[in-house]
């Protein structure tokens, strides 16, 4: 009786880390995956804007620098007068290893021992996210920190790029907390698949008589090991965790407590009986366009910087005293216009298109603002629009389709003509957009396929009204 007992149980404990293993892989760490994409996105932003306020000078080497394997950053002292310099290394060091992780490192439990999970861990600490002062004790920290206060006063408060950017401090503050809260929970968790391993590969195939020794289990397992389990070294305190598992007096405890430990702590969606709530569907589709928000303010910052290339090349003495003249009378600066190539959609035919820069940028502004208050279930926005009725957010939703469609155009546009109208030494200067573009294109699909999803799902009901049929 109590052989089959080992046996179910045995059995039970195998199966309950394959589905922990199996939940952590496609729920937990493609989300870790996605924060890390999330926080280069940022970095690189904030890096940004850091550079063209001249707080830091960037690492002419930064590119040639090779990373092989999530490391700390360096955190030794250095004077107020080099922060400019040792910050742009250190922050260049920081978003390559953050590249790093996102292209080399594999997120999933198999490949992420321990050791490696530590390290990602360390790294996400490297600074003060939470805490960015001048006063902080982490020389990384302080100085950014400094060099963030300074950003704050020379912009006078920023203005809309500059309210996200600090947003987004705390966004991805929180966002790196919970990413190292999941990861330390896989380390632990990987105690316990080492021993399930053992379990399945050696345990199930032996004798009851030595399952019931702790002496004879433990002799066993260590014997066993290095041929059934060659890639896994023996490990004496958590075998020791097993073989008491298996024999000590209070082993029906621990097998309890253990299984409690692994399961799932998931909730399970139910279908309720009442149909498929179609707000929630709607409201997806919302929170969806409230997300494009950090790669739009991505795309602004580098429309910005092409823009102050481009009209640094307009420096003749007709332009300087145009300039010297307008701010002697207080006259307004002229309306800057770009005349840029636009494809026709549906076919391989160009026109040409006018874009008035200071009301394309002052309107582009206004969106990214208002997508930004959308993207939590938190934010008065966000509740404001989930009060309203489904049509409304719908048809709201369907206009958004149809502006950033229209807007994606005239960005695209932008990236061209500034690529094409700069001189040679500037060209090389010019920021690209195109992977932003493709992100944001990648969103609104996303967004168009909640917006159908929605538009079925009120279609279905509407046919079985007029057939008579409730659910």
């Amino acid at each position: 009786m109590a052989s089959a007992e080992n046996e179910d149980y045995n059995a039970k404990i195998v199966k309950a880390v394959e589905d922990k293993v199996s939940w952590f892989n496609s729920s937990v760490l493609p989300k870790v995956q996605e924060g890390y994409r999330n926080h280069l996105i940022f970095v690189k932003n904030l890096t940004s804007a850091l550079q063209r306020r001249s707080l830091i000078t960037p690492d002419p080497y930064k590119n040639d620098k090779k990373i092989t394997d999530v490391g700390n950053i360096d955190e030794a002292p250095f004077n107020d007068a080099d922060r400019s310099t040792q910050l742009g290394i250190r922050l260049g060091q920081y978003e390559n290893m953050v590249d790093f992780i996102c292209t080399y490192v594999k997120f999933s439990v198999e490949q992420l021992p321990t050791a490696k999970i530590k390290k990602l861990v360390d790294f996400n600490n490297s600074f003060a996210w939470n805490s960015l002062t001048p006063e902080s004790t982490r020389q990384n920290t302080k100085a950014l920190g400094s060099a963030l206060m300074e950003l704050k006063t020379t912009t006078q408060g920023g203005g809309v790029a500059m309210g996200m950017l600090f947003d987004s401090i705390s966004k991805t503050a929180k966002d790196l907390e919970e990413m190292s809260k999941d990861l330390k929970a896989i380390g632990v968790f990987q105690k316990e698949r080492y021993k399930g391993e053992i379990r399945k590969t050696i345990v199930a195939k032996l004798s009851p008589e030595v399952r019931g020794s702790a002496v004879s289990l433990m002799d066993e397992i260590k014997k066993q090991m290095p041929t059934a389990m060659p890639r896994r070294p023996f490990s004496a305190d958590i075998v020791e965790e097993l073989v008491k598992e298996e024999t000590a007096p209070n082993k029906d405890d621990l097998r309890k407590k253990l299984l409690l430990q692994l399961k799932v702590q998931e909730e399970v969606v139910e279908k309720e009986e009442t149909g498929v709530n179609v707000h929630d569907i709607i409201m997806g589709a919302v929170l969806s366009l409230g997300s494009m928000s950090d790669q739009y303010n991505i795309v602004m910052g580098k429309i910005v910087t092409n823009h102050d290339i481009l009209a640094s090349e307009d420096k003749g003495f007709k332009q300087k005293l145009g300039r010297l003249l307008r701010r002697l009378f207080g006259m307004a600066e002229p309306q800057v216009e770009y005349e840029v190539i636009i494809n026709k959609k549906g076919s391989d035919e160009k026109q040409k298109e006018i874009i008035n820069y200071n009301s394309f940028m002052a309107s582009f502004s206004k969106r990214i603002k208002f997508y930004s208050s959308l993207n939590s279930v938190d934010s008065p926005n966000y509740q404001k629009m989930n009060s309203q009725a489904d049509d409304f957010v719908f048809n709201w939703v369907n206009k958004q389709m149809t502006e950033n469609g229209r807007l994606q155009v005239l960005l695209g546009a932008l990236d061209e003509f500034f690529k094409q109208n700069t001189s040679g030494v500037n060209r090389a200067k010019i920021k690209g957009i195109k992977m932003e573009l493709t992100t944001l294109k990648n969103a609104l699909v996303k967004v168009n396929q909640l917006r159908s999803e929605y538009a079925s799902y009120v279609e279905e009901a509407e046919q079985m009204r007029k057939l008579g049929i409730t659910k």
